[in-house]
């Protein structure tokens, strides 16, 4: 039942984002000339990667915050492992499935694909960016979170390692635990369609599903609490970026507009 759930609720949230786009509110919708997607894509990438060579003090303080929250959450990892471990059920287990389900690689590629492609049969350029920002935010976040596993090389809990056992240049499964990759997707997802759709109800559910992958990546022994906040802080600064930087280049550029007695050309900043 989780599953289909979880498809019922991706269909209800491409059609909300779809009306919203539409009725006007975005004003990406109207603008014209902007680059290919692929281009702007990888315009995207870039700037995201290369982001901290330009970073203000503001931004180091953001990160740092990012870094000592994480080191902080090493210090309770262990008891929280123990509390939840010995507080399973049923229930437990139903609302776990539907965070590993939301925060699926897979699954969210999936959707953001779907929207992306019903932007394009459809002619709808507020949806089709909105796919193309979801595809860009999850691709960028996936690969920093999987660089950052590879170079911790932090043990599973179900391996049975310890909370501190970070051994570095690992590619097995059970010694790639920090950060979450499923709270990453989840937060990336979550931020991403959030901003797109900017409705109170769909932010508040959005990011209750991605609480709830965190917090099932936790339930199932997959991660350290620690690890699911990293992957949610890297989601989030990803999805933020991405929405930025694609409203920033949509509302930049040349716009024509057919006149009756010619072509006006407009300059947007």
């Amino acid at each position: 039942m989780a599953p289909l759930a979880l498809r019922v609720l991706s269909i209800c949230l491409f059609s909300l984002t779809s009306r919203q786009l539409r009725a006007g509110t975005d004003s990406l919708a109207s603008a014209t000339g902007s680059p290919s997607d692929a281009r702007l894509a990888l315009g995207t990438a870039e700037k995201v990667f290369t982001a901290p060579l330009h970073f203000k003090s503001e931004q180091w303080i953001a990160t740092g915050a990012i870094v000592g929250g994480t080191a902080l959450l090493f210090a309770v990892d262990e008891p929280i492992r123990s509390f939840v471990q010995r507080n399973q059920s049923q229930f437990g287990d139903d609302a776990a499935a539907v965070g590993n389900f939301y925060g699926g690689t897979l699954n969210a590629l999936v959707t953001s694909g779907a929207i992306y492609v019903g932007g394009l049969a459809f002619h709808d350029k507020g949806v089709r960016v909105t796919g193309l920002m979801l595809l860009e935010s999850l691709t960028i976040a996936g690969v920093i979170t999987s660089g950052v596993k590879v170079l911790a090389g932090r043990s599973r809990p179900y391996s049975e390692g310890g909370a501190g056992r970070f051994r570095g240049f690992q590619f097995r499964n059970e010694s790639m635990s920090l950060p979450s990759g499923h709270s990453t997707v989840a937060f990336a997802l979550s931020t991403v369609l959030a901003g797109r759709i900017r409705s109170t109800p769909a932010t508040v559910g959005l990011y209750s599903l991605a609480a709830l992958t965190a917090a099932a990546r936790v339930y199932t022994d997959e991660h350290w609490v620690s690890d699911t906040f990293l992957g949610a802080a890297i989601g989030t600064v990803v999805g933020n970026a991405v929405i930025h930087l694609n409203e920033e280049s949509e509302t930049t550029g040349l716009r024509l507009t057919p006149l009756p007695a010619g072509l006006r050309a407009e300059l947007i900043f």
